[in-house]
């Protein structure tokens, strides 16, 4: 027996799982899976396990009440507000700095128990032995309604923040001392968030003193409507800036539509220096002619563009025409067309989309991700859905508009699967609209490619007609990882106005969501049947494979003349 080959003793198994349970890097893994409660357990392991878990304890705090009672006890008193039991000392600032340093993310809300901490922050700021409380901070998050409480979070500035998140209000002065010494504290921002509270604030002026200040910046997120002609203009000359970007969460700020009906902006030579990323809400012509004028940001890689305003089909293709001779470095483009004003018994033939709209998208020879949204479905074809796929046989997330709002006359079925498992090798993410009946699957069963790689089916407002049956031909194709996902988006873009829809429409599309539950309760069990299936045949192929070559060799040997001469020694 080698040495290699030699059984390791108790001890030695021991000791090689005690080397590995002191690796940092592991341990920090493992303690990022593990809940709050766990890691303060570990903490109290050993001193190694200590300093790990306590980072993973205090790296995001959401709780100024706990964090400083570490410095002194704080109590509740009469008013409903908390302050310290005792004032905080040096050897109390000191015993905290252990774990001011561990805090990397810092949330705070007026609206919680944090709200009524004033009396604590103002202790803090008068005991401090440091500028700096927090000096390892990166993220700030700091929600209130009221400018004492936006003053106080001047505590936490520092040059070594990178995210910070603030409200917005008209309240405000124009330009804002407090806000230019909020960026003037944190002059090295990477990442603003402002929440707008209000629908009709001019941000111009606040967005002025922004480009002004923060010159290492490269993200910024507004809510949807507050990206106006001005606010591009001013946000093209920040050498940095890297990502425009707004979200659909009304606790951003609603927004005022009428803010982006007219979208012109007027750029100057070196207009968006850095820019790769852009997402903005416009009409589709307005967007074309931005696109077409001088200095626009041509170099983008990411679009995504909103429209609640009717647009035909023509439009649309003329926009994506503009896109793909003027933008050619697009890997991502979104086209989000939201108006929800629908024949109730016909789709409007000059809006619905179809193949020719989208044949521009051949042109981008970078895109890996296409989505488009629209009310109506789209008029194609099985064979122009083959040809898209073999067109694009790079694509990684393919949404062609699986969620219409009218889901009357559908022209496809499970059968456009197919095309994609074949010819888009890397395709994670697909939402098509079809009706789904289940009876398609082809003759030829071991002729077709099943998909890989997808993670994601979305199959939006789709109709069934039958769910086992439905489940059962998924289950041929989809590996067991893929995630089903259907119904609406729609109630979660624009203002409450754009959010709500048509009661018959609503009630129509919530009937089709049954079925979509059932079959995604059908389909781990059966893609798991099947791939028992697969594993079964491919043993009983590789046995049957293996008796043909013995019984070859055997028939040989039968078959082989006998040796009849001697050998004289």
């Amino acid at each position: 027996m080698t040495t290699a080959d030699a059984p390791v003793s108790p001890v030695r198994s021991l000791q090689l799982a005690n080397r590995i349970f002191h690796i940092p890097e592991l341990l920090h893994l493992i303690f990022s899976f593990l809940d709050k409660k766990s890691n303060v357990s570990n903490a109290c392991v050993c001193k190694f396990w200590s300093d790990i878990a306590l980072d993973t304890v205090w790296k995001e705090v959401d709780d100024l009440i706990h964090l400083f009672s570490i410095l002194q006890p704080i109590s509740l008193e009469m008013y409903g507000t908390y302050q310290f039991e005792d004032i905080p000392g040096v050897s109390d600032w000191a015993r905290f700095q252990k774990y001011a340093r561990r805090v990397r993310c810092l949330r705070f809300n007026s609206d919680s128990r944090d709200g009524a901490a004033e009396a604590v922050l103002d202790e803090v700021a008068r005991t401090r032995t440091s500028i700096e409380i927090l000096p390892n901070l990166r993220e700030l998050v700091w929600m209130c309604h009221d400018l004492c409480d936006l003053q106080r979070c001047l505590l936490f500035l520092h040059g070594r923040l990178r995210h910070l998140t603030v409200p917005m209000w008209s309240d405000l002065a124009k330009p804002s001392p407090l806000l230019a010494n909020i960026w003037a504290r944190a002059p090295n921002l990477h990442t603003l968030r402002l929440h707008i509270d209000e629908s009709d604030m001019q941000l111009f002026d606040h967005i002025q003193v922004i480009a002004q200040n923060l010159h290492h910046l490269r993200k910024i997120v507004l809510s949807e409507f507050h990206f106006t002609s001005e606010v591009i203009q001013e946000l093209s000359r920040m050498p940095n800036l890297g990502v425009i970007e707004f979200q659909h969460d009304l606790a951003m700020g609603p927004g005022n539509p009428k803010n982006v009906e007219q979208f012109a902006p007027v750029l100057a030579d070196g207009a968006f220096p850095a820019l790769y990323d852009l997402s903005l809400t416009a009409r589709i012509d307005d967007l074309e002619r931005f696109f077409q004028s001088p200095f626009a940001p041509v170099n983008i890689t990411t679009l995504y563009v909103n429209s609640y305003a009717r647009h035909s089909a023509a439009e649309v293709q003329s926009f994506l025409s503009t896109l793909s001779q003027e933008c050619k470095r697009l890997s991502r483009l979104h086209v989000m067309l939201l108006n929800k004003e629908i024949n109730q018994t016909t789709c409007t033939e000059d809006e619905q989309l179809s193949f020719c709209t989208l044949q521009p998208l051949f042109a981008f020879s970078d895109l890996t991700w296409f989505e488009v949204i629209h009310k109506y479905p789209l008029r194609i074809t099985q064979d122009e859905m083959e040809e898209l796929a073999m067109r694009l046989p790079s694509l990684e997330a393919l949404e062609l508009n699986p969620e219409p709002l009218f889901t009357r006359n559908p022209t496809l079925d499970l059968e456009v699967l197919l095309p994609f498992a074949h010819h888009c090798p890397k395709l994670r993410h697909l939402g098509l609209f079809v009706h789904a009946t289940g009876f398609e699957v082809p003759s030829a069963r071991a002729s077709f490619k099943r998909f890989h790689t997808l993670q994601i089916l979305n199959v939006g407002t789709s109709t069934v007609q039958s769910p086992k049956a439905v489940a059962a031909f998924l289950s041929l194709l989809l590996p067991p990882w893929c995630r089903l996902q259907f119904g609406i988006t729609w109630t979660g873009r624009g203002t409450l106005e754009h959010r709500s829809l048509d009661l018959n429409t609503l009630v129509e599309l919530s009937e089709g969501v049954d079925p979509w539950e059932e079959i995604s309760t059908l389909l781990p069990a059966l893609i798991q049947v099947r791939r028992e299936e697969r594993e079964r045949t491919r043993a009983l192929t590789k046995e049957v494979e293996d008796l043909r070559i013995r019984t070859r060799l055997v028939r040989d040997l039968a078959e082989r003349p006998p040796r009849d001469s001697c050998i004289i020694c």
